[in-house]
């Protein structure tokens, strides 16, 4: 193991690795040395002959001058002393004086490097009259170059030796050694157990010691992993267990099926469900399914469309009731899938129960509009497809049925409405269809019936039958109906049509007074279109302020003066001109604008009264009020904004409520009055005698003054019945010490007898007309002479 180690260890291949590059810097260092010791040799001879012919140039200029051989061959014989040179050559002109070559080398001569310097004359500066050539020897050089590399090899390999030791302590001190004893560390390592590698000494802050952090950092990552995929195994185990107890005691059924739609496997629910029993496989399209083919698609759709697929299928199993399985198949695999199936029959139940629900009226159990209009619309597709008899629609309104459901209460009314299904179910064929359409509106589907003989016939047997008295805790009550009758198809050629036209018909029926029958006409139609376009109209008049106030004076009968006014609101159509309130009132009630334009009718009411009160008159003012805008249409609060905004005396406003409001939710009407009267408004009770009000209703109420209709005073002549009245309501109304406004004053006459019966306030055309608020004041001032005198 240490051969093997010191073998193939970092210590040998860090020696090796140094020995190498010590190796390549030595042969370089030596090569480089050698050429600039060559250089230096070269140069230092040069300079040295050069010194050597300065010292004998004076006597070879005296010899070449004097063409003295002797002279010469001596000079030549003393350089030749000097064992750097080889050879000395001594020219007179193109004469020889000297050529002596050292004895012994037989060398050539001819070396690179000679010195030839030229010989003046030693009397005439410049003149050459020879030359000498200095050969070296260039074994001399070759030597000295020789011993100085050497020497400098020397010095460079006992350095090289010196750094190379001095490496190789230190791989072993701070690498080597510590690197060893954490491998031999790292095998005895157990990092599961919290074992981790100690830095070695000195190493805190060194890539050692950093090297030992990361082992250690990975030994923790992989003590991590290891706990982790653990776990998971451990999860996986129990998810397993888990799936498996799932998938055994599961209510819902799941199976497995293959792409040939065998069923591989199932869990016993599922064998519950389909009455599966044994191992065998079986195709799931071969069970008792009412579609089979149904299956085979959804088994197919599942491995097209690689997503879940569902279906609600029926089953038919022998034996058993059919019942309702809900199948979703999901993909697993290439090559399975994976299926759910629910019981949802108690779900296709209620699903069926509320599509009766949704057709049917809970109360009498009779089709709704929607179902009514569904046979409609069947009935009139299978008329166009084999045309034949026609068929009638009736709309049956129960005349003034709200009044009686709040005398005997809703529950009784419930009853009441049961048993006139039950009659009108009696009184037509069981092929006909009956409906309950609204609180108190029904319709008849008279099946194959256009003639308008028969249709007189049953149209007796239901009026008679509804006319018929109704017992509610031992007290008869009598009912009677309008019905509205159309007719397929020369009144309508769809449900819609029919529908609306049955519905006008019974308006026409209702208008004439009720109990009785109408049959559709064009001219219901033209009505009702030229009510839609004066509903259009109405919008826009609001939209456009076409609207204004008039006033009719109302006169104080014991002060004889005008006392105040009734605002009366007036259209003015851009084309029809000044339409009456009659002509639009009502459809502004039925349309859902009333409450808009009494919100300006208060505030324009509010606005006249504030311009009065600034200039000093006393007048008070009254506003008429729909009972379609109590309570939220004009609530007191709004009432309260009006009255601030415009700081104007509460008592001097006056709010005209007619007696149906009394007759609507009395707990919601007496609460909107008592608001009404704390904000210290008046309340007027407007056209009393001529609904059903009582004693009681005038007792419970907080009313201030009762308005007298019109249709007593008008008329009213001494010692008539009308007379005898109006004296009545004006005693009757005093001892509930409330004031009484009388309408329709036509005559002085009237004016007296009003006057002598104690009546409080008049108002009629005898007075005046209702006038614009320019021509108010003039005209009470008119007024108010004419009563004086």
């Amino acid at each position: 193991m240490r051969r093997r180690l010191l073998r193939d260890g970092i210590l040998l291949r860090s020696i090796v690795v140094t020995i190498l590059a010590f190796i390549l810097v030595g042969v370089a260092t030596i090569a480089y040395t050698a050429h600039a010791a060559r250089i230096q040799a070269e140069t230092q001879s040069r300079v040295h002959l050069e010194q050597l012919l300065d010292t004998v140039e004076s006597t070879l200029r005296v010899a070449c001058f004097v063409k003295d051989v002797q002279l010469a061959r001596e000079v030549a014989l003393g350089l030749l002393s000097n064992t750097e040179i080889l050879r000395v050559t001594i020219h007179e002109g193109s004469f020889i004086l000297a050529d002596i070559q050292r004895p012994g080398n037989r060398g050539s001569t001819d070396v690179a490097g000679s010195l030839v310097r030229s010989i003046n004359s030693p009397f005439i500066e410049g003149d050459v009259i020879g030359r000498i050539r200095l050969t070296p020897d260039p074994e001399v050089i070759e030597r000295r170059i020789r011993d100085d590399i050497i020497g400098q090899a020397l010095q460079l390999a006992w350095q090289l030796a010196l750094i190379a030791g001095a490496i190789v302590v230190t791989l072993l001190a701070f690498v080597i050694h510590p690197i060893s004893a954490m491998s031999r560390n790292l095998h005895a390592m157990d990092p599961t157990a919290g074992d981790r590698l100690q830095k070695p000494p000195g190493h805190a802050r060194t890539e050692i010691g950093n090297l030992v952090d990361d082992v250690n950092a990975l030994a923790g990552s992989l003590v991590q992993a290891l706990e982790k995929e653990q776990a998971l195994r451990l999860q996986g185990e129990m998810d397993e267990r888990r799936y498996h107890a799932i998938f055994d005691n599961a209510e819902s059924g799941i199976f497995i099926v293959d792409r040939a739609g065998r069923l591989t496997s199932w869990n016993p629910a599922f064998a519950r469900l389909l009455g599966i029993s044994g191992d065998a496989a079986r195709r799931l399209s071969e069970l008792p399914w009412a579609a089979p083919e149904e299956i085979a698609g959804l088994i197919e759709a599942a491995f097209t469309n690689r997503q879940p697929v569902s279906i609600d299928a029926r089953l038919q199993p022998p034996g058993r009731p059919r019942f309702w399985l809900k199948l979703v198949l999901s993909p697993v695999g290439s090559d399975i899938l994976q299926g759910v199936a629910h019981d949802v029959s108690a779900l296709k139940e209620a699903e069926a129960a509320a599509r009766r629900q949704a057709l049917s009226d809970p109360l009498t159990g009779l089709a709704n509009r929607a179902s009514l209009e569904q046979q409609l619309g069947q009935r009139i597709r299978q008329h166009h497809l084999q045309p034949g008899r026609g068929f009638t629609l009736l709309h049956i309104d129960l005349d003034k049925f709200r009044l009686i459901t709040e005398g005997v209460g809703v529950t009784a009314g419930d009853e009441i409405l049961r048993a006139i299904a039950g009659r009108l179910g009696a009184t037509v064929k069981s092929e006909d269809t009956l409906a309950r359409l609204s609180a108190d509106v029904f319709a008849v589907l008279l099946q194959d019936l256009d003639d308008d003989g028969h249709i007189d016939k049953v149209i007796e047997r239901i009026m008679n039958s509804l006319r018929q008295p109704y017992l509610v805790d031992g007290s008869p009550i009598q009912l009677t109906a309008s019905i509205g009758i159309t007719l397929f198809p020369s009144d309508g050629g769809d449900a819609p049509s029919l529908l609306r036209n049955a519905e006008l018909a019974c308006d026409k029926a209702k208008l004439a007074g009720g109990n009785q029958a109408a049959f559709f006409d064009a001219t219901l139609a033209e009505t009702a279109e030229q009510r839609r376009h004066l509903e259009n109209d109405l919008r826009q008049a609001v939209a456009q302020r076409q609207f204004s106030l008039y006033y009719q004076p109302i006169a104080d009968l014991a002060r004889h003066r005008i006392a105040g006014a009734e605002a009366l609101i007036r259209w003015h159509h851009p084309e029809r001109g000044l339409v009456p309130p009659d002509q639009f009132i009502p459809v502004v009630e039925q349309s859902g604008l009333i409450n808009e334009i009494g919100l300006w009718v208060l505030d324009s009411a509010c606005r006249q009264l504030a311009e009065w009160q600034a200039a000093g008159c006393p007048h008070y003012l009254s506003i008429n009020v729909s009972g379609r805008q109590i309570p939220d249409g004009l609530p007191p609060q709004a009432v309260a904004a009006a009255i601030a905004r415009h700081g104007i005396a509460p008592e001097r406003l006056a709010l005209e409520i007619t007696e149906g409001i009394l007759l609507g939710d009395i707990g919601v009407a007496r609460a909107w009055l008592l608001a009404v009267q704390q904000l210290g408004v008046r309340l007027y009770l407007d056209d009393f005698g001529t609904g059903y009000s009582s004693l009681s209703y005038l007792k419970r109420f907080p009313l201030d003054t009762l308005k007298i209709d019109r249709s007593f005073v008008q008329d009213m002549q001494a010692e008539s019945s009308d007379h005898s009245l109006v004296e009545a309501i004006v005693a009757m109304a005093r001892s509930l010490r409330l004031r009484v406004v009388a309408e329709g004053v036509e005559s002085a006459a009237q004016l007296q007898m009003l006057e002598a019966m104690g009546c409080h306030y008049a108002q009629g055309y005898h007075l005046s007309r209702p006038v614009p608020a320019a021509d108010f004041a003039e005209v009470v001032a008119g007024i108010d002479r004419r009563l004086a005198g």
